[in-house]
């Protein structure tokens, strides 16, 4: 696990595959220029199931594709995991993500100069729904919570499954299902706490979707990412996840989408950005 962690952060990588069938391993890196080949360290299936281990997942559920996270050390430093697994009867896949692999410190590190009247513009908002989208692997959370950093003398919680990353400057909720923790009841909780900002970490679905509505209609500021081709297309999403158009129309406030584009001094990757004001 340290050997191909070590190497996938030698490569500045973001995800590491595991490609596991019955006659046939593979790992891959997702680097600057796609998808790499890695050579592989041992046997995968124990390292998959070593991961779904870390992960705290379900060891007996073998055919329910879970998500779950963890920290190791590498080098002095903590790095924090996330691990996907999907599991068929004649194969598996796994996913790790190197979650704070790109921490920024500020907007400036992300992206030129052109943004920064954007980003300034939406600290001015002070209710509605705020929402970053982008593909996988965009770097929609790393903005968010870049930009989240620079609001000053608010109150911001966040509501996330899993909590990816710490933040020190936020209270982060854990959502937990099996003990009565969803996404609503989160809201119902943290609606009594005084929120200035409400952070929902992903909008996956339905569930989420409602909930980052619900809020946004409660007269705080909400923002979240979801995952979209467009910043136009974002509300076509919201409708997807049985969002009508009217509340749509009464709660977003702006769609920045994000791409990631190779920098011109070619030492690694920086943001470009779409705004849409509503």
């Amino acid at each position: 696990m340290e050997n191909l962690i070590v190497s996938a952060l030698s490569k500045r990588s973001t995800d590491v595959h595991m490609q596991i069938e019955a006659n046939k391993q593979k790992i891959l890196f997702r680097s600057l220029y796609g998808l790499v080949s890695a050579p592989i360290m041992g046997n995968l299936n124990d390292l998959f199931e070593y991961c779904k281990f870390r992960s705290n997942l379900d060891l007996s559920m073998n055919m329910i594709p879970q998500t779950g996270s963890f920290e190791i050390i590498i080098r002095k430093q903590k790095v924090r995991l996330r691990f996907s697994a999907i599991e068929t009867y004649h194969s598996k896949s796994g996913v790790i993500r190197i979650l704070n692999l790109h921490k920024a410190d500020s907007l400036a590190e992300l992206s030129s100069d052109e943004y920064q009247k954007e980003f300034q513009r939406l600290t001015q908002l002070q209710n509605g729904l705020i929402l970053f989208c982008g593909s996988t692997g965009s770097g929609k959370s790393t903005t968010m919570f870049t930009w989240l950093k620079t609001l000053r003398n608010r109150r911001i919680y966040t509501i996330e499954d899993p909590i990816e990353q710490i933040f020190d400057q936020f209270m982060q909720v854990q959502v937990n299902s099996k003990q009565g923790l969803t996404f609503s009841e989160a809201v119902f909780q943290l609606l009594r706490h005084d929120p200035d900002v409400i952070v929902i970490g992903e909008i996956r679905g339905p569930t989420e979707a409602k909930a980052a509505i619900r809020s946004a209609y409660s007269g705080h500021l909400v923002v979240a990412t979801i995952h979209s081709a467009s910043a136009q297309q974002t509300i076509y999403r919201l409708m997807d996840f049985e969002v009508s158009k009217a509340d749509i129309e009464q709660t977003l406030k702006v769609s920045i989408f994000q791409q990631l584009v190779l920098r011109q001094d070619k030492k690694g990757r920086g943001a470009k950005f779409e705004f849409i004001f509503y």
